[in-house]
């Protein structure tokens, strides 16, 4: 097994991230350590494929390929050091935070779990951060665009503190948008991520959002959306997608995740106005936090 580091600390007083690369021992160990690498990551293969399925997997040409490429962008010791310093920043705003076992993989590409973390287990599927690659040549760009090395940090961070920050019981947009945007204000301004890599836009989208953003929380207020249950709502104007859907003739004007870019607004206005410590802001009440940040943009 290729298992990088050991319980130490680094010169910066950083105790050092432990990391399995999994697809190292995948793709370069013989075929007869397959047997092994069952015993030891059985979470890893599912039990509804044989044997001979991951030996199909480890003999493919494609699936090397893929394999050579991520191993030459991403180094071991580049892992080991970006890792221990996000582990070591949330620890600094979470006591109980323990670094979990974080293994490295390929998934085939399936970006919709390119991170996984649960039960103090973290699994990257370095794979979907490749960046400019002839792979990704069927994925849709507003997605592709994202899965490169740029985010792969920004998006270790999101999936750990979403696990952090208790889910909101209403459903209301109001409470959801504030719950997400609550998790980019804390990426941003207790992890240090630039606030074009928190919301994945580019410059252009920022000023937009800028430029209109009374205009946007205008069309929420006016179209009933503020106080609503519906998850349609949710899925157009919170989650992933090209742009924000409205469900007007000017969507694709609006940049993706606009409920969440408003959610954040409001979480930096509460901010300003109240004396209260980034993770106090996390264990907030959403609708608490919305009637007391004076919001008015």
């Amino acid at each position: 097994m290729f298992f990088i580091s050991c319980n130490n600390y680094n010169k910066n007083n950083f105790k050092i991230a432990e990391i399995e690369r999994f697809e190292k021992s995948f793709f370069e160990n013989d075929l007869d350590s397959i047997d092994n690498l069952i015993s030891d990551y059985p979470f890893l293969f599912p039990s509804q494929f044989s044997i001979q399925d991951w030996v199909n997997i480890r003999q493919d040409e494609l699936r090397n390929e893929i394999f050579s490429e991520t191993i030459e962008i991403y180094e071991d010791q580049y892992l080991v050091q970006n890792l221990s310093e996000l582990y070591h920043n949330l620890n600094k705003y979470f006591s109980d935070f323990r670094y979990p076992r974080s293994i490295t993989l390929n998934n085939g590409i399936d970006y919709d779990y390119r991170i996984i973390y649960r039960d103090d287990m973290l699994l990257i599927s370095l794979d979907c951060f490749l960046g400019e690659s002839r792979f990704y040549s069927d994925i849709p760009l507003y997605q592709k665009s994202k899965m490169n090395k740029n985010y792969l940090f920004r998006d270790i961070a999101e999936k750990i503190v979403l696990s952090l920050a208790i889910y909101p019981h209403e459903r209301q947009f109001i409470n959801r948008a504030i719950y997400y945007g609550k998790i980019m204000y804390f990426i941003e301004n207790a992890l240090g991520f630039e606030t074009l890599k928190v919301f994945k836009y580019d410059n252009d989208q920022i000023n937009w959002l800028n430029n209109n953003e009374k205009v946007v929380w205008t069309k929420l207020i006016e179209s009933e959306i503020l106080f609503s249950t519906s998850n349609s709502y949710y899925e157009n104007l919170i989650l992933e997608n090209p742009y924000s859907k409205f469900g007007t003739q000017l969507d694709y004007l609006i940049p993706p995740m606009v409920g969440k870019w408003i959610g954040y607004k409001i979480v930096e206005s509460y901010i300003k106005t109240n004396n209260k410590n980034i993770v106090d802001i996390l264990e907030m009440d959403e609708y608490e936090l919305y009637l007391n940040s004076n919001y008015n943009p």
